[in-house]
């Protein structure tokens, strides 16, 4: 388009050539009028048409290279543009409204070849980040982030808060009466006494000689034991069982006012606190505990990618069926339509005062970044052939403009 604009102003420039020629008389009158205008209007568009983006000629011409001049005028004029007619919160809030997303993504979801082709792209891209996250630097980030966190988490306070949730339901009293009914259960079994009387004995056989009035009873030890093994453990349940079925029993007082006094040593105690800190750290310090936590990271590694690796991905099947439940329920139900459509107006209100705080800003640096003259070469690529069109039309309206003033001022000629 730029050769045939020149070819349109050459062409005029030699019809001119011509018509002085030949005196511009007669016809040559006429057409030396138009080429001589057409010239005129080639040159004047021209010149408009390059002084947008360059120097004509190279000759800094005062109020030329327009564009590159005003770079920065053009950038927050752009980044103004955009904040206002795409990112202002009215205009997004509309075209939530119309278009009902919430519908959209049900209607998607509820599409089982949509939804299976949704499946595998997200397979596919979590495949590949699981690998991008196989390496030994990622693995030390993972527990250098783990030990900060614990470091920051306040042992002895969650304790104290677990305490209050434990006395504050009296659940604490339900603990105690769980491990009291396993101790009565353990005690009554056989085995258990047998290994009491087992024990009985051999404290007997080493503590009798020692008591030489006893020393007769000698050949009386095991059944003695036996004997004392049995009362030992019926006592144990009956004082076990009186406790679970007394309410106010003084155990359970005690064991209650022990649990407060642990609850306000955890809030008030600087000394217990510390030691809670103090022990906290060692453990996280323990070479078996990083071991423990790496290992976990490493099983759960591979069977995500062996997971995912699969043409039966389980974790998959449950994101699709999870993700078809939900389409149905945004189709089907205006209730959880209205729901997630107001979520989305909060959230896209949310994003657009972001981005309007966000994008001018980075759309002024991008351009002011780039190169004047790619930002030229791409405004006028953009615009592309209508500018060479605005010569062609000068070169042309040039020309008839110089055969109307040419009739014009023959007029009195023909009177």
């Amino acid at each position: 388009m730029k050769a045939i604009a020149l070819a349109f102003l050459l062409g005029a420039i030699a019809l001119l050539v011509v018509a002085q020629h030949f005196g511009r008389q007669g016809i040559w009158g006429w057409i030396g009028a138009f080429a001589e205008a057409a010239t005129v209007g080639a040159l004047a568009d021209w010149f408009a048409v390059v002084a947008l983006f360059r120097h004509p000629l190279g000759l800094p011409i005062p109020h030329t290279a327009i564009i590159p001049r005003n770079k920065k005028r053009i950038a927050d004029a752009l980044a103004r543009f955009v904040a206002d007619n795409f990112l202002a919160p009215e205009q997004i809030l509309k075209r939530v409204d119309e278009w009902n997303p919430a519908l959209r993504l049900g209607e998607f979801l509820s599409t089982p070849e949509r939804l299976e082709q949704l499946s595998r792209q997200l397979q596919s891209w979590a495949r590949q980040s699981l690998d991008a996250l196989d390496s030994p630097v990622f693995e030390r980030e993972l527990m250098a982030m783990a030990s900060r966190q614990l470091q920051q988490w306040d042992a002895a306070r969650t304790a104290s808060q677990l305490m209050h949730v434990l006395t504050r339901g009296g659940h604490h009293q339900k603990v105690l009466n769980a491990g009291l009914s396993q101790v009565a259960a353990w005690m009554g079994q056989p085995g258990v006494r047998d290994f009491i009387t087992e024990k009985l004995i051999v404290m007997a056989r080493r503590e009798f000689p020692k008591l030489t009035w006893l020393a007769d009873k000698l050949d009386y030890t095991e059944d003695l034991a036996v004997s004392l093994s049995t009362r030992l453990a019926n006592a144990i349940i009956e004082e076990v069982q009186d406790v679970l079925n007394t309410p106010d029993h003084p155990l359970r007082q005690r064991y209650g006012a022990e649990a407060m006094r642990l609850i306000d040593a955890l809030e008030d105690d600087p000394e217990l606190q510390q030691r809670i800190a103090v022990f906290k750290q060692k453990l996280i310090d323990s070479p078996e505990l990083q071991d423990y936590v790496r290992g976990l990271w490493r099983q759960l590694r591979d069977w995500l990618r062996a997971d995912l690796a699969s043409d039966d991905s389980t974790s998959m099947r449950q994101f699709r069926q999870y993700a078809e439940r939900l389409g149905q329920r945004l189709r089907n139900d205006p209730v959880w339509q209205a729901t997630a459509n107001e979520q989305l107006r909060i959230a896209g209100e949310h994003i657009a005062a972001q981005l309007r705080v966000i994008a001018p800003a980075y759309i002024r640096q991008t351009v002011d970044a780039w190169d004047t003259r790619f930002l030229v070469d791409e405004i006028e690529r953009s615009v592309g052939r209508d500018l060479q069109y605005i010569r062609l039309n000068g070169t042309v309206i040039g020309g008839l403009a110089g055969l109307l003033l040419h009739a014009i001022f023959q007029l009195p000629l023909l009177h």
